[in-house]
């Protein structure tokens, strides 16, 4: 079975030549392909990738494609996926690295099933945020819809990283992450956990994940980083109802949790882009207040939490806020 490991290049001089080498050491022993993608970065790293690969004769193929512009991580994750040749890809950031038996581990189960993604647990290392965490025991499969539920759930993480996904299944589902934002595994996990039809659990941390200073994680709530947020609420809302989820209790929930979450981190760090971001959302998912209030049913709290979208928006706007101030 072959594996395509794709990794995204941009500005990681200090840290992409161990990145190489933790997939140079990788212990799997059947086809394995790594796509670097360069995306245009103003410091040496290619120069770092070039002479790296320049001097490694191990049995990993290793392609580089290169931009023309910097285009984005999201842009070159999807270059790295048109450019694959293997079974199953796997996407690795640049500035991390996976422990010599990554690939081995994730692909075991595959030797009994094909499975639609299979995932491993992760290591955060240099910062003092709270770390990944896989909440799921090892050997766990999933199928169908027990895949989104255990995600709304918060039982297994929603960065695109250390999980092996089927290719055909990628493709059949015309999947790609969505260009010119930030935070692109939201949406990316939330759409492969509403489609995907099985999934295996393998829990030991093979992926070393480094956090720098100014890095997304790290960084200020820029406008960017707020608009971002603000599209993905709405490209989840229009996939939902692309796909035919308007009756699934779990999508509608990550949807609606994931909505309450960004207009609380606005209010708290950007007060004043309140009302802007909120206008946004409620021009773009109109007609939605009906199916709120027809799947939360009886549940008295998230009646509560979507009430809004009933309201007119400037009573929808004076009802969030005095909601979100009574966040616990």
């Amino acid at each position: 079975m072959k594996i395509s490991i794709i990794i995204p290049v941009y500005n990681v001089e200090p840290y992409i030549a161990a990145c190489l080498q933790s997939v140079m050491y990788q212990t799997y022993h059947d086809a394995l392909e790594c796509i670097l993608v360069d995306d245009c970065g103003t410091d040496n790293s290619m120069e770092i990738v070039g002479e790296t690969l320049k001097a490694y004769e191990g049995p990993v193929d290793f392609k580089i494609v290169h931009h023309s512009q910097n285009r984005g991580l999201s842009a070159a994750r999807n270059t790295g996926m048109a450019e694959a040749t293997g079974d199953y890809v796997y996407f690795l950031d640049s500035d991390d690295e996976i422990t010599p038996d990554c690939i081995q581990c994730l692909s075991e189960p595959l030797g009994k099933e094909c499975f639609d993604m299979v995932i491993g647990e992760c290591r955060i290392e240099g910062g003092t945020i709270q770390g990944v965490s896989l909440k799921l025991q090892d050997g766990t499969v999933l199928r169908h819809r027990e895949i989104l539920h255990a995600y709304r759930l918060g039982l297994w993480y929603m960065m695109s990283v250390n999980k092996l996904y089927r290719l055909a299944f990628l493709r059949q589902q015309n999947l790609s992450f969505k260009e010119g934002i930030l935070h692109e595994d939201e949406l990316w996990s939330f759409q492969i956990a509403c489609l995907a039809q099985s999934m295996y659990v393998v829990f030991r941390e093979i992926y070393v994940y480094k956090l720098r200073e100014g890095s997304i994680t790290v960084n200020s709530f820029s406008d960017r980083r707020m608009m971002s947020l603000n599209t993905i609420v709405v490209e989840m809302s229009t996939f939902i109802k692309r796909r035919g989820l308007l009756n699934d209790h779990d999508a509608h929930n990550t949807l609606r949790n994931f909505q309450i979450a960004v207009l609380n981190r606005v209010m708290m760090l950007r007060p004043a882009s309140f009302t802007q971001v909120y206008c946004t959302q409620r021009n773009k998912m109109k007609g939605e207040w009906f199916n709120c209030f027809r799947l939360n049913a009886f549940d008295i709290k998230k009646q509560f939490r979507d009430f809004h979208m009933a309201l007119p928006i400037p009573l929808g706007i004076w009802y969030i806020k005095r909601l979100l101030r009574n966040l616990p």
